[in-house]
């Protein structure tokens, strides 16, 4: 049934504002019908003949009341539920400078399009979010800390522009670092920090093509040596006591013609050799036509006596020419060695 709301609303008003005549019960039932129908005339025609809440009267109200935000923007005051639906949007700004207070929107993300990443705002600031680009790749601005268990590097190439890599990072000491280093797996091979001796050691052969330089070198094993090139000390003293430090070279050359007998002390013996071991070393002293040579002999200080080839140890030296002398010092103690000599003449 149509209703002519114009008709009924006017029929309604004469009727309401009669100052005589009678009103039954059947009329008052009528009229609270004919409210009702009405308001939902009213109601759905408006409803449904707009696009838009404000060409309804009171827009404001009825959107309020409703719920409803107006299509040209609005503001919500509680917390939207979409329950299991999705929100489709374009939050794009075109440059940083765009992007809202981070402050007021914090926890918004919003995309960048100048800068093709997306940000979300937190404390105050917008902070980028790692972007991976359209060929796969994402370059990290700050530091990268990894506190997993685990970080595996799936790549052919791996290059470090840092000049030093540290392994066991925090270790309290040696003993918290011991094993740290590098496994190359499927060879086992390994070449790791041990604490005990305060040393690398590895499990393979080291093969260098250059030059190796050490304060000191320990083999348990056979040495392969095809050349030996020996340090030389050369001095031009002619008198005093000759120091002969036995960890800083093996030859010692007395270049210039000696003007006295001499004392030789070997230094640094008894801190450098182990119970067993030996060292040999050599001086060559040269001689003019009165000659010298040595005619006391100590090592660390403290006075030995050489056991020398041929049974007697020499008494002059060999004029114009150079006496060379050999010495093997072997430890059989601490501080205590048998020290075997000799003494050839080159003229």
């Amino acid at each position: 049934m149509t209703i002519n709301t114009t008709t009924l609303e006017a029929n309604l008003t004469t009727k309401i504002n009669a100052t005589s005549g009678s009103t039954d019960g059947k009329e008052f039932l009528l009229l609270g019908k004919a409210v009702e129908a009405v308001n939902t005339a009213i109601s759905n025609n408006s409803l449904t003949s707009t696009n838009n809440l404000s060409d309804l009267p009171n827009a404001a109200t009825a959107r309020t009341n409703l719920g409803v935000v107006a299509s040209t923007g609005g503001t919500f005051t509680g917390d939207v539920d979409f329950g299991a639906n999705k929100i489709t949007y374009a939050n794009v700004y075109s440059q940083l400078a765009d992007l809202p207070s981070a402050s007021t929107y914090h926890g918004m993300f919003a995309h960048v399009h100048a800068t093709g990443k997306g940000y979300y705002a937190h404390g105050g600031n917008w902070i980028p979010l790692v972007n991976e680009d359209t060929s796969g790749n994402v370059t990290i601005g700050g530091n990268l800390t990894v506190s997993g268990t685990t970080t595996t590097v799936n790549s052919t190439t791996l290059d470090v522009a840092d000049l030093n890599i540290t392994v066991a990072k925090g270790a309290a000491d040696a003993a918290a670092a011991d094993g740290a280093g590098l496994t190359v797996d499927g060879a086992s091979a390994t070449f790791n920090y041990a604490s005990s001796g305060d040393k690398w050691t590895t499990n393979k052969p080291l093969d260098v093509t250059g030059a190796v330089t050490a304060t000191g070198a320990t083999v348990n094993g056979k040495l392969d040596i095809e050349e030996v090139f020996e340090k030389v000390q050369v001095s031009t003293t002619t008198s005093g006591t000759i120091t002969f430090p036995v960890d800083e070279y093996g030859v010692r050359l007395q270049s210039v013609n000696q003007t006295a007998n001499r004392t030789i002390n070997f230094s640094n013996v008894n801190a450098n050799l182990g119970i067993g071991q030996s060292v040999t070393c050599a001086i060559a002293m040269a001689q003019g036509s009165t000659a010298y040579y040595l005619n006391a002999y100590q090592i660390d200080g403290s006075a030995v006596t050489p056991k020398w080839q041929g049974g007697s140890a020499p008494t002059s030296g060999n004029a114009s020419g150079i006496d060379v002398y050999n010495f093997t010092i072997i430890k059989t103690a601490s501080a205590t060695f048998t020290v075997l000599a000799s003494v050839s003449q080159f003229a």
